[in-house]
């Protein structure tokens, strides 16, 4: 599994690493809005020109498969601007886009192979994905809180580069945005726990069988 921001930054190099990487399905978590302002490489670059199954790539081919599954849709961006923190807009997230969340995951299950899976910083729906895949797998608390964190020093010059172009009257709420503190990724995991006492039962909520959050769990942690 591969945490990344937006693949258009990517230069063509990159790519080539990317897929030497061995990586067989990006995840493109943006919305549709996001992806049609900024469509990123050319998906020549990831797919051939023959329709893609949802299981994966198509057969003999070496680029990876390209899944568009949006965390959150163009209806709810409007619901989350207007929550005050946050956290508050992970909980969102989860509270409205249960069944996108369940397509990311039914998605890593069937992929066949290493996944890359981004939005547009990497930052908060790739941070709550990755954090809802390290709790499924077992990782303790403690290593996903971290984990996130560490999120603020390999973003840190892209933070800067962003709060230099924002403008003055949004440079405070920017910077408080632009942090990922452990307590805001493990309360977002308390209240799943909370109300679906743990990722599992959130992902049998959303409509995943049983069967396939068991095969994501051990491709996990095989």
């Amino acid at each position: 599994m591969v945490r990344s921001d937006n693949v258009a930054s990517l230069t063509p190099e990159g790519r080539q690493a990317m897929i030497d990487y061995g990586v067989t399905t990006v995840i493109d978590l943006r919305s549709e809005a996001e992806v049609k302002g900024s469509p990123g490489p050319p998906f020549s670059e990831f797919q051939s020109s023959t329709p893609i199954s949802p299981q994966g790539r198509e057969a003999g081919s070496t680029s990876p498969a390209y899944r568009h599954l949006p965390l959150i849709d163009d209806a709810t961006a409007a619901i989350l601007n207007q929550a005050p923190t946050m956290p508050e807009r992970y909980v969102l997230m989860l509270e409205h886009r249960q069944r996108g969340m369940g397509a990311i995951f039914d998605a890593i299950a069937a992929a066949d192979g290493p996944v890359l899976f981004h939005c547009f910083a990497g930052k908060d729906r790739t941070g709550l994905v990755a954090a809802m895949i390290l709790s499924l797998a077992g990782v303790e608390p403690e290593a996903i809180g971290a984990d996130y964190a560490e999120t603020d020093l390999q973003l840190a010059g892209r933070y800067e580069e962003w709060l230099s172009k924002a403008l003055p009257e949004r440079l405070q709420s920017m910077r408080d945005e632009l942090r990922c503190p452990p307590e805001w990724m493990l309360g977002t995991l308390d209240h799943v726990n909370q109300k679906w006492g743990g990722v599992e039962g959130y992902l049998e909520a959303a409509g995943l069988p049983s069967s396939t959050i068991a095969l994501l769990q051990t491709k996990l942690t095989n």
